[in-house]
């Protein structure tokens, strides 16, 4: 086994000390083809009946022969157990390093060089996701929703993970029936592991537990373009993410068409967001239209944007011995 493999080993070892009785010992045997060797150990069946103290040790070493033995088993067990979902609530933080990590290379859902917003959603709420999607795209802000933007060729379950283990922001739409969700509890709880920054979108019911601290943004009521407008003046203010989200705007800002491209700089700078110097950069990079440039005039004045760069005179080929 490799490094990685004995990590999950070990996490199999301590699902099966907690949870197993009898009758899991003897689907495993099933699942690994080593129902013999289980219940011909002298002492595994015994320890965990009579809760003798070498149980454990008994779990680490019948297990670290089963899977030395064929390592493809792992995963196999795992899955059938859930033992993932297990490791997922007890320790989220160290979940990600044994089970998440390899996968994080294929979060290919992401659009290039965006802020990477996770929504944590109820499944009844697709529709309305979708349409928080585009318009949070408007800001250069790449939402992933689940049930769109995971292939239907591809682990559900896999995607979600990776999603969560690259994401930057974690948005919960916190409704009634939220906090019964197990995986929408789940995703928080990854969230808070990784501590990445937690917006609550309060539809009707307050953040609670360890999120409780965070207060988020009322949406019940709002169309989901004001809702996207206000996760994003939400991220500009914070310092962590302003330079971020500036980057990603502009990128944004030159896929839009005049309206839209006038709108979100106007915003910006009603918001009172960004320095001088960010929205004249901010600007100069959005390639305006001289029909643009003429809508936002008065920003582009205030700030300097789009003036001529004047040229230091070079005075080396004069002589400084010549009088006038």
């Amino acid at each position: 086994m490799n490094s990685e493999e004995r990590k999950k080993v070990s996490v199999i070892s301590k699902y099966a000390i907690d949870s197993f009785n009898e009758g899991d010992w003897l689907t495993l045997g099933q699942i690994t083809g080593k129902v013999k060797e289980i219940t011909g150990n002298d002492r595994l069946l015994r320890s965990l009946s009579f809760g003798d103290d070498d149980y454990s040790f008994c779990v680490t070493e019948i297990l670290d022969s089963i899977f030395s033995e064929d390592s493809s088993l792992i995963l196999e067990v795992v899955d059938h157990f859930d033992i993932d979902l297990w490791y997922q609530q007890k320790h989220p933080e160290k979940y990600q390093r044994v089970f998440v990590e390899a996968k994080v290379t294929n979060a290919d859902f992401w659009t290039d060089g965006y802020i990477k917003l996770f929504v944590s959603h109820l499944s009844s709420n697709r529709s309305r996701m979708s349409a928080l999607k585009s318009s949070l795209s408007s800001w250069g802000i790449c939402a992933f929703i689940a049930h769109e933007d995971i292939e239907a060729s591809r682990e559900w379950r896999d995607e979600v993970e990776a999603g969560l283990a690259s994401m930057d922001i974690l948005a919960a739409v916190v409704e009634p029936g939220f906090k019964e969700s197990d995986w929408c509890a789940q995703e928080v709880g990854y969230a808070l592991g990784r501590k990445v920054d937690i917006i609550p979108l309060r539809a009707g019911l307050d953040p609670f537990g360890f999120f409780g601290k965070y207060q988020g943004i009322p949406i019940k009521g709002k169309i989901p373009e004001v809702v996207a407008n206000e996760i994003a003046k939400l991220l500009f203010k914070k310092p962590k993410h302003r330079d971020g989200c500036l980057r990603s705007l502009g990128k944004a800002l030159l896929t839009h068409d005049s309206g839209k491209k006038v709108q979100l700089v106007e915003l910006i700078d009603e918001w009172s967001v960004a320095t001088d110097d960010q929205l004249k950069n901010l600007l100069e990079s959005a390639s305006l239209s001289k029909y643009e440039q003429g809508k936002l005039k008065n920003i582009i004045a205030r700030v300097g944007a789009y003036k001529p760069v004047v040229p230091t005179p070079d005075y080396s080929q004069f002589d400084d011995d010549i009088p006038f």
